[in-house]
């Protein structure tokens, strides 16, 4: 596993918006998928308040999703709808380069829906769309996006599904395992020591297995990285990661 600890949050986040800055930086668009959640929710805000909201190209920059609730989006629990509040309302971006998932409209025809839009925009490789990057959470269960252990059929070949939520039924639509396993890079964010249990036991599971859909899923051709604080770290065995 590659793991990359940071010992301020902070300082994550400021490897992520220069990570933001130099893909902007490149001649062509980039396709960056984003997850939801609180890390992101930080991230949001820093881009938004700091001089990186004038300093990235953000036309350079498509932005989409890795899942949403089937809600509205104006709804506090909408993934986008958060992005928007927090940093798209503060910088200067083409609304074409925002690619939401629509959770408004009927799960199954909007994860149609959606996947048309992937392929429209996103240059395939293998005969898969491939992102340039895309940005993961995970749960305390070890799910990523929402693909939910004992839930993920790991060889679904479309791009995107409608999943439901184990504990409370609610639906979402998300990309598929395959989708994200061809991206160019993969990057997990997960802070706080809650998350330390299942990082340990995501890290001493066999290659392969497919119990935690976060240990699983991989950038097949790719890079896929752990960007950790020192408290979802906090169990992993010394010298299994780098620190900063």
């Amino acid at each position: 596993m590659n793991y990359k600890i940071f010992s301020a949050t902070q300082l994550l986040l400021d490897q992520l918006a220069e990570d933001f800055f130099l893909l902007s930086q490149k001649d062509k668009a980039s396709h960056i998928s984003l997850s939801g959640g609180s890390t992101p929710l930080l991230l949001f805000k820093y881009l938004a308040q700091s001089s990186y909201a004038q300093s990235i190209n953000w036309q350079k920059l498509h932005f989409w999703w890795g899942d949403e609730r089937c809600v509205a989006p104006t709804d506090s629990e909408s993934n986008f709808g958060q992005c928007k509040q927090f940093l798209f309302d503060h910088i200067t971006i083409p609304e074409e380069n925002i690619h939401r998932i629509k959770g408004e409209n009927d799960p199954q025809q909007e994860a149609l829906r959606y996947a048309q839009e992937i392929k429209a925009h996103v240059k395939s490789v293998n005969g898969i769309p491939q992102f340039d990057w895309i940005l993961l959470g995970m749960g305390d269960d070890g799910h990523t996006a929402s693909l939910f252990p004992g839930q993920t059929n790991y060889q679904d070949s479309n791009l995107t599904l409608v999943a439901t939520q184990p504990q409370s039924g609610q639906l979402r639509v998300s990309k598929t395992a395959v989708l994200i396993e061809n991206s160019q890079r993969i990057t997990y964010l997960v802070l706080g020591e809650g998350k330390a249990d299942i990082i340990r036991k995501i890290n001493a599971e066999t290659a392969g297995s497919e119990r935690y859909p976060a240990g699983k899923i991989k950038a097949k051709s790719g890079l896929t990285q752990w960007y950790l604080d020192s408290g979802s770290a906090k169990l992993l065995i010394e010298g299994n990661s780098d620190e900063c």
